[in-house]
């Protein structure tokens, strides 16, 4: 079969690893490998807490960057993170775990003393505790793409950069390929992997409730530089996740996300507001963070949808062999080789290890982009 990919981002990439030994793929973009929302990543991994209600989705992810590790330049750190617990929260984030925990989900709280004693760079004087999260890491997102496209290419996988694909081309209700500024590229199936740019491309033949957004990261360097042990987390309520970055040293902040109007013209610099608003939190919770200095920040644009999962499906509504993978929310570099996978059975029609249920587009009642944006950085998702 011949499948063409639109989309050389990482869920792209992960998906002409996956298909390319016993079909002939052809990836197309507009610009380059890992040009967009995956080079302005974060490179977290935290399935286990994004999907409590789906496990053998996280245990697919997990298992699949153990692996992965080590292959070509690619290295996955396994660093386990801690949710923040401010005292208001405390009730809720007991009763959480004690209900995760009896379902099997690797996680535990830690009140103030204990987390103190566990991370003595933290500072939890304004905190009940955390809330530590097990089977969590994090990667470089521009390695692990590239690393993925070069597992494709070797396996046959043909990626064309430098193509500005249009739409959708479908006759009778099945694909043709797909339109772009210098012809149709011809396939038997599409996988149309555009990120936030999807749902223009597959007008008039499909709607999808995505809307872009726009995220930021900014990297410091505490005084002393950070350590090997330093775990990831995120505060509640405030917008903003952290971990240390691949020296060791640096500390990453990412969130801040909000709706996105004009996506093509959105910068790709982080909002001096966003940095204020960590220099004066991150002190609040982590010593040596009065006068860090600032290693590099920048922004991105992602997809959304309402629920902040992706849609990874081929709707019934929709021409025979199109499948859609869009819609990420952030968790783009994460759910990758999840997503590829799903992509693959709904190809082929062989079992995938995992429901696809959560990515299913008929689980929304609307397919509107009208809909109220909702950020992972808050940390209550």
């Amino acid at each position: 079969m011949r499948v063409l990919v639109v989309g050389a981002g990482v869920i792209g990439c992960a998906v002409a690893r996956t298909l390319a030994s016993d079909h002939d793929v052809r990836v197309v973009d507009r610009t380059g490998v890992a040009a967009g929302a995956t080079a302005r990543g974060a490179g977290e991994v935290t399935m286990a807490p994004s999907y409590t209600d789906y496990p053998a989705i996280a245990a697919a992810a997990n298992d699949f960057f153990r692996e992965y590790d080590g292959t070509r330049d690619f290295s996955y750190v396994e660093s386990e993170s801690v949710e923040l617990v401010s005292p208001e929260r405390e009730g809720e984030a007991r009763r959480r775990v004690e209900r995760l925990t009896g379902e099997g989900v690797a996680l535990e709280f830690l009140d103030a003393a204990e987390a103190a004693s566990a991370y003595p760079r933290f500072d939890f004087s304004s905190f009940a505790g955390v809330v530590r999260h097990d089977e969590t890491g994090f990667c470089d997102p521009e390695t692990f793409a590239e690393t993925l496209a070069a597992d494709a290419s070797d396996a046959g996988a043909t990626f064309e950069t430098g193509v500005e694909v249009t739409g959708l081309a479908a006759e009778d209700g099945v694909v043709r390929g797909a339109e772009t500024t210098d012809g149709v590229r011809e396939s038997d199936a599409v996988v149309a992997a555009a990120g936030w740019r999807t749902p223009d491309l597959l007008a008039p033949h499909l709607r999808l409730p995505v809307r872009p957004y726009r995220t930021q990261c900014a990297v410091y360097r505490p005084d002393p530089p950070l350590t090997a042990d330093h775990p990831m987390g995120w505060v509640p309520g405030e917008h903003v996740y952290f971990r240390r970055m691949q020296n060791d040293e640096d500390l990453l902040v990412g969130g801040w996300s909000v709706a996105e109007d004009a996506p093509e013209s959105a910068s790709r610099e982080s909002d001096e507001a966003f940095r204020d608003h960590v220099r004066a939190l991150v002190p609040t919770f982590l010593t040596g963070f009065d006068d860090p200095r600032l290693v590099d920040h920048w922004a991105g644009v992602d997809a959304a949808t309402p629920d902040t999962r992706p849609i990874v499906d081929a709707p019934a509504d929709a021409p025979e062999g199109l499948v859609v993978a869009t819609g990420f929310h952030g968790r783009g570099i994460m759910t990758a080789p999840v997503a590829a996978t799903a992509v693959r059975s709904l190809l082929t029609g062989a079992d995938a290890p995992f429901s696809l249920d959560p990515f299913r587009l008929d689980r929304f009642d609307s397919r509107s982009a009208e809909f109220e944006f909702h950020s992972i950085s808050d940390g209550d998702s």
